[in-house]
């Protein structure tokens, strides 16, 4: 009894809304079956009974996710932040593509990504990928000259 009203105050005081469902499942299993409190939450029963290990265990700090550390990245965050620069510099001209940023960090790393890691990187790098509207194929090149923008490709987010 003296955990539920544990589990109460803590509740009052707990602003995180995925740790304040997780402690609200755990409070439940106090008076239904893992199956009942499962059906409520939408989750498995070994989620609820895993949530509820983890509470008697650690606590409050049982109920924060993990840290995960992931795959380490290739290129180091100086070499990241030296080819940012390079990347953040360009001449509106040379219109940085996947591509040119792919090549970069190559020649400067020896490191070769993928294009859709380029594209991740690129926009960790506060860079967007903008693509270049359609063209009609039958406008005459003056009319289009004065009517289109030069397309490009990646620009800072505002």
């Amino acid at each position: 009894m003296s955990e539920l009203n544990e589990i109460k105050s803590s509740l009052k005081r707990i602003t995180d809304p995925l740790i304040r469902k997780r402690l609200l499942m755990v409070q439940a299993t106090y008076k239904e079956s893992l199956r009942e409190v499962a059906k409520t939450f939408g989750c498995t029963h070994g989620k609820v009974d895993y949530w509820r290990k983890r509470y008697d265990k650690m606590g409050l700090k049982g109920l924060e996710t993990k840290p995960r550390s992931g795959r380490p990245p290739l290129i180091t965050k100086k070499q990241a932040k030296e080819i940012r620069k390079i990347v953040r510099k360009h001449d509106i001209k040379r219109r940085w593509r996947t591509t040119h940023i792919r090549g970069t960090i190559y020649e400067n790393t020896g490191v070769k990504y993928s294009i859709r890691q380029i594209i991740r990187i690129s926009q960790s790098w506060g860079l967007s990928k903008i693509k270049p509207r359609p063209r009609y194929a039958f406008s005459k090149e003056e009319e289009r000259a004065d009517f289109l923008k030069k397309p490009v490709l990646f620009s800072e987010k505002t």
